[in-house]
């Protein structure tokens, strides 16, 4: 046992600074193991492609290896090849970037991403990304969900009359001051009303008018509309 989480934890520093990848010797100061420890470890992980070292950087980056177990275990679910052509239809209809969350503990994962090539937004958050909450449009439709529904204690304070103005509405739209956008989600629940995903679509903030917001909205309600009648009838 004291290997394996040996190994998840060396996984999970490299998975937190993946796009820059990490060196050695920033994983001797986050991990605290000895220096030869470290080194057995990695390269058994590179064998195994859970790790891919780069020779030329000196540096450590996840391996393809989670990706095609990550698609093997996603592709179980019969749903998910019934609703990636109505998401892509949003996503080319809308002009815009529509994303798939799936909710956990506490925090949410993208696990869907459909990009129009028309998209003006070129920074999109990237798939596997985990959003703690309750930050974003997604985790609000999912704390509004657990909170007024599931009537689970509001853990992270947040004003109930907005969650319950999320449920009435069936939709939030949230800013993100930092990237100039703004997010607008839906829940995609089970006939047995159960949380199942969460939709939502990223737009540049300075391209929305009234008219656009009314319309996008509209798009993706529509959108849940037809996701959750292709589950009812599966």
């Amino acid at each position: 046992m004291q290997a394996l989480d040996r190994m998840m934890m060396i996984t999970k520093a490299i998975s937190e600074h993946n796009q820059t990848g990490v060196t050695i010797s920033q994983l001797t100061e986050h991990t605290e193991l000895a220096l030869a420890t470290l080194h057995r470890i990695l390269h058994s992980l590179v064998e195994h492609r859970l790790i891919q070292f780069d020779a030329t950087t000196k540096r450590y980056t996840l391996g393809d290896a989670w990706m095609q177990y990550g698609l093997q275990v996603y592709d179980q679910f019969d749903y998910v090849s019934k609703i990636r052509p109505i998401l892509d239809d949003l996503a080319e209809l809308t002009q815009e970037s529509v994303y798939m969350h799936k909710p956990m503990e506490d925090e949410s994962m993208i696990v869907e991403r459909l990009d129009s090539p028309n998209s003006r937004i070129h920074i999109v958050d990237r798939l596997g990304l985990r959003t703690a909450m309750p930050e974003g449009a997604a985790n609000h439709i999912v704390l509004a969900h657990r909170i007024i529904l599931e009537k689970k204690e509001n853990v992270f304070n947040v004003d109930t009359s907005f969650l319950q103005k999320i449920i009435v509405d069936g939709f939030v739209l949230m800013d993100d001051a930092q990237k100039e956008t703004v997010s607008f989600a839906t829940p995609i629940v089970t006939k047995n009303q159960e949380l199942l995903h969460v939709i939502s679509l990223s737009v540049l903030a300075f391209s929305l008018t009234e008219e656009r917001i009314e319309w996008l909205t509209k798009q993706l309600l529509e959108t849940r509309k037809l996701v959750e009648e292709t589950l009812y009838f599966m």
